[in-house]
C-alpha cells in the first residue's frame, strides 16, 4: 500500500486526538498522558507546529488513502537527534512502523539533520526494538526511560543509526562543499575526467545548465552531511549516471549505497540506464557491478586530465 508523509493539517485534528487517546499507545510513546482530551490533541498539535518552525522538532502523518494511520518525527534530547513513531491500533502488523521510521529518517536527513540518530524504546515493547534493527539501528546502551501514561521509572533501550546514507535534493548550500570535492585534482586524474570549474560560481553555472538540459541530480549524504553527489544526464541518445564523492569519504562504500538508492528511487528509462568507468579505476566498475549494472562494451577517449587516451567500459541496467 502506497503511503504518504506530510504534517498534520487542522482538518485531521479529530483522527490525531483517536490516534493518540488509545492506552496501547500511549504507554509507549512517553510524552502522550492517557486519558487526553481533544484539546489536548489539538494544543500538541499546534506547538509541535512552532517547534517544527524554529527548527527544534519535526512531525508527519503517516497516511494511507488519506487516512491518518500513525505519526512520527525527530526531535533533540541530551543525546542528541532522536526520533520516534506509533501507528493507530486499527492498523498494526503491516510493516507500517518500519515504513514510518524509513520516513522520518529521510525527513530528518531532508532537512540536513546531522550527526547519528538515536531512538529510545521501553524493555517490555521489543517490537519497536525490531522496527529500528529493520532500519538500521543497533542496540548501544541501556536506560531509565519516563512515560505520562504509567507510573514510575521503566527500563528502556537505547538504539543508534550511525553511517547512514541518503539522497537528497540539491540545495543551495551544497555547492560550497560539493565544489571542494570536485576541486581535487588527483580525483580527476584517477577518475579519468570530470567537469573541471575555476570557482564556486562556475561549478553553480555548470549544475544549473546541467539541470536545465534535463539532467536530475541528488547530493549524497552520510549522517545528514553532503560528501558527493550522484546525477543522470542525456549522452549520445542514452540516459547515464555518474557519481563523484569527495576523496575524504572513500572506500567506505558510500557510493554503492547512493546508486542502490537512486536504482530504488528513481525508475530506470525505456531504454535502461547507462554508465562509465575507466579500466584502471576498478573500485568504480564494483560499485557498478554490485548494483546490477553489466559491461557491454568497450572504448577510449582522450583524457585533458591526463593528457592521453584512456580506455573505458561501459555499463548497462535495464532495457
Amino acid at each position: 500500500m502506497k503511503t504518504e508523509f506530510y504534517p498534520i493539517p487542522n482538518r485531521d485534528v479529530d483522527a490525531y486526538f483517536d490516534l493518540l487517546n488509545d492506552r496501547s499507545f500511549a504507554v509507549n510513546a512517553g510524552s502522550v498522558p492517557h486519558p487526553i482530551t481533544r484539546q489536548w490533541a489539538a494544543k500538541r498539535l499546534a506547538e509541535r507546529r512552532g517547534d517544527a518552525a524554529d527548527g527544534k522538532m519535526a512531525e508527519c502523518g503517516l497516511y494511507e488513502k488519506g487516512v491518518l494511520v500513525g505519526s512520527a518525527g525527530y526531535f533533540y534530547r541530551d543525546h542528541g537527534l532522536e526520533i520516534g513513531y506509533g501507528i493507530h491500533r486499527d492498523h498494526r502488523g503491516r510493516g507500517l512502523a518500519t515504513t514510518a521510521a524509513q520516513h522520518v529518517i529521510k525527513l530528518a536527513r531532508d532537512h540536513r539533520r546531522t550527526g547519528p540518530i538515536s531512538a529510545n524504546y521501553f524493555c517490555d515493547n521489543p517490537a519497536s526494538g525490531r522496527v529500528l534493527a529493520k532500519v538500521g539501528f543497533i542496540r548501544t546502551g541501556e536506560a531509565i526511560g519516563r512515560s505520562a501514561a504509567r507510573e514510575g521509572d521503566i527500563p528502556s533501550f537505547i538504539a543508534t543509526l550511525s553511517g547512514d546514507v541518503a539522497l537528497s535534493p540539491l540545495r543551495d548550500s551544497d555547492h560550497a562543499p560539493l565544489f571542494a570535492f570536485q576541486n581535487d585534482h588527483e580525483a580527476h586524474f584517477q577518475a579519468g575526467g570530470g567537469r573541471v570549474c575555476e570557482d564556486e560560481a562556475a561549478y553553480r553555472d555548470y549544475l544549473g545548465k546541467a539541470a536545465a538540459a534535463g539532467g536530475m541530480f541528488r547530493t549524497i549524504l552520510l549522517e545528514g552531511a553532503p560528501v558527493g553527489y550522484i546525477a543522470s544526464f542525456d549522452r549520445l541518445k542514452k540516459r547515464e549516471i555518474s557519481y563523484w564523492i569527495g576523496r575524504e569519504h572513500w572506500g567506505q562504500g558510500i557510493a554503492s549505497k547512493a546508486v542502490a538508492l537512486w536504482l530504488d528511487e528513481v525508475p530506470l528509462p525505456a531504454g535502461g540506464l547507462f554508465a562509465r568507468a575507466a579500466k584502471d579505476h576498478p573500485a568504480s566498475a564494483r560499485v557498478l557491478t554490485k548494483n546490477g549494472f553489466t559491461a557491454f562494451e568497450d572504448d577510449t577517449y582522450f583524457s585533458d586530465i591526463r593528457g592521453a587516451e584512456v580506455e573505458e567500459v561501459l555499463y548497462r541496467i535495464g532495457g
